[in-house]
């Protein structure tokens, strides 16, 4: 399996775009996937750089319904015809980031010209296999004292700007021989939540790589040990962070993890 990161906040190869965004491409033996398309176009740029052809693509999975994960889906389907498009059904709802002084909507960008793409689009509501060895996991269930809760990010029901609970959130999981490769675009839900779910369903504690951002920018020191202190049944051979970590939080998975924890900004590739 090879995975590349076509966008994200930084640059891990100087010539690439980056943007405030995610969008991974994953290659095994059978198929290539896009997980997530950033904000813009951007994304295909830097894939036309690396050489990716993107009319190749089978699938687009989007890990949820966030502008910066969506946005450049419109563009990417005006070079490719035939992938299939995964999302969950709850991902269209209306979505806002809330301060103090504004109210900013930040949801799928696209979402009123969908039938656009109702052809391809496979809206599931649960776990789904795509083929051996690719499994899409919603439904993210929560460990005692672990439940996630951002107030500045809000969803719109009937008038009332209520707490996201994220019930849209796709994550990917990829096996191959005896390798597993997690890919979360913003674990949403908590990466220690995200990993006991996966075990619970999959019997899995060791994992080749996880992939994305963990959404802990802004979270104090005592949060971020409390997440790594829930990390402790696992193992992770490669942490390729990026997106939503944050600085500090990056930095205290580096001082406990060492080189097992890498930024992977646009142009970063793994291959297991």
């Amino acid at each position: 399996m090879k995975l590349t990161t076509l966008i994200d906040n930084q640059q891990s190869q100087k010539q690439l775009k980056c943007e405030h965004g995610l969008s991974f491409l994953l290659e095994t033996d059978q198929h290539k996937i896009i997980y997530d398309t950033g904000q813009t176009s951007k994304f295909i740029d830097n894939a036309q750089r690396l050489g990716v052809d993107l009319s190749a693509i089978d699938y687009v999975i989007l890990s949820h319904g966030h502008y910066d994960h969506t946005g450049g889906l419109p563009a990417f389907c005006k070079i490719n015809d035939k992938a299939r498009i995964i999302v969950h059904k709850k991902a269209f709802k209306q979505r806002f980031s809330k301060s103090s002084v504004m109210l900013k909507e930040n949801g799928i960008a696209w979402k009123d010209s969908m039938s656009e793409y109702a052809d391809r689009l496979l809206l599931i509501d649960g776990d789904i296999n795509i083929e051996n060895g690719l499994t899409i996991l919603t439904g993210i269930e929560k460990q005692t004292n672990y439940d996630i809760n951002n107030p500045r990010l809000v969803v719109n029901e009937n008038g009332n700007y209520l707490p996201d609970t994220f019930d849209d959130e796709i994550i990917l999981l990829a096996q191959a021989d005896s390798s597993s490769m997690v890919l979360c675009g913003c674990a949403h839900n908590g990466i220690v939540n995200i990993l006991h779910t996966i075990n619970r369903r999959h019997q899995l504690q060791c994992f080749s790589l996880v992939a994305g951002g963990l959404h802990l920018n802004g979270a104090n020191e005592d949060d971020i040990k409390h997440v790594i202190n829930g990390l402790s049944p696992f193992t992770v051979n490669k942490w390729a962070l990026n997106h939503c970590t944050g600085q500090a939080a990056f930095e205290r998975f580096r001082q406990t993890y060492g080189d097992q924890v890498e930024y992977c900004g646009s142009g970063c590739i793994y291959e297991i």
